[in-house]
């Protein structure tokens, strides 16, 4: 009787990819809006269903700085994360990773606004009367990496009423958004930017503190955040990763989950061209900058201006590929 007789290479790949499949383990990345404690608990039931479904362990790195979750994204120590449009355009820049989900809210809308808040008891009710006393009021300005706290006021309400808040306002501070609405709370800023998914968080855990905050400007819709994953994890654990997320929230087992997180009702299917009106502003920020800058000489800042234009021309080429994909 004769036997199969298995080629040694044969066997040592084989024995190597379920090595490898066995090895992989995930760890997400998660922007904390709040604190890193109540992140956590947000998401971990998420990410339990998320290990059961892909048999593999999964484990969370939180942080309220946007750049460890972009160098862990980076530097392979995180596989999957949640980041601002900002900081997603510069894991894509970077080339290790991609967007493949997108958050749907429980309205079903897939975009937010940035606000402006100051407390009810505050005279101001619109940003006019901010330009008008110059060197008076004080900013609480979000993380320069945040979309809605930082990047998308600075263009639609700073940029295009040609106002520079360095020169606007008597102080700037800068935090995250529970930062923001907490120096308002406790009178240390009269004005701060917000968003309105952390306004209908607090609609629904905090009406009272709510209640104690006035918006007075609203930006145009802001895209839902991305979901982002490595480029460089195996297919077959891409996919897994992909239909579960995908499907996540068809169940109604999920939906407490998802409203406890960000009032989500799932995720979509996405890629990176979902930041291309992200990277429009960005660039019109990177460019507005170096015109200001004082320091650069007029040749200084037309070679900033080539290199600038340059680089978002080359990454606005590759979202627009996978738009097309």
């Amino acid at each position: 009787m004769f036997r199969k007789i298995i080629p040694l290479a044969l066997l040592v790949g084989s024995l190597f990819i379920s090595f490898a499949q066995a090895a992989e383990k995930l760890t997400v990345g998660l922007i904390a809006t709040t604190s890193i404690e109540d992140t956590r608990k947000r998401w971990q039931p998420l990410l339990d269903d998320l290990a059961k479904s892909t048999g593999t362990e999964v484990t969370a790195a939180v942080s309220t700085n946007y750049n460890d979750i972009l160098a862990g994204l980076k530097n392979n120590t995180i596989q999957i994360a949640w980041l601002s449009s900002k900081v997603a355009l510069d894991a894509v820049e970077d080339g290790k990773a991609t967007v493949f989900a997108q958050m749907v809210k429980s309205d079903g809308s897939r975009g937010y606004n940035s606000v402006l808040i100051v407390s009810n008891k505050s005279a101001l009710t619109s940003f006019e009367q901010i330009v008008a006393k110059p060197g008076v009021f004080i900013f609480a300005d979000g993380d320069k990496k945040s979309t809605s706290g930082h990047l998308v006021p600075a263009y639609y309400l700073f940029a295009k009423n040609k106002a520079d808040p360095a020169k606007l306002f008597k102080k700037v501070l800068s935090g995250n958004h529970q930062a923001n609405f907490s120096s308002i709370l406790r009178g240390e800023a009269d004005v701060a930017t917000f968003n309105t998914e952390e306004m209908d968080r607090l609609k629904k855990e905090a009406p009272d503190q709510l209640d104690k905050i006035r918006v007075i400007w609203s930006s145009p819709l802001i895209p839902n955040d991305p979901i982002m994953y490595r480029k460089d994890l195996s297919p077959a654990m891409k996919t897994r990763i992909e239909d579960f997320f995908a499907n996540y929230g068809k169940q109604k087992a999920n939906a407490e989950t998802l409203k406890n997180i960000l009032n989500l009702s799932g995720f979509q299917r996405s890629n990176d061209a979902q930041l291309k009106p992200v990277a429009d502003l960005a660039l019109f920020s990177v460019l507005r900058e170096n015109l200001n800058n004082p320091s650069l000489t007029d040749a200084q800042k037309q070679k900033k201006f080539d290199e600038v234009s340059a680089r978002f021309g080359k990454l606005s080429f590759a979202l627009e590929i996978a738009r097309i994909k």
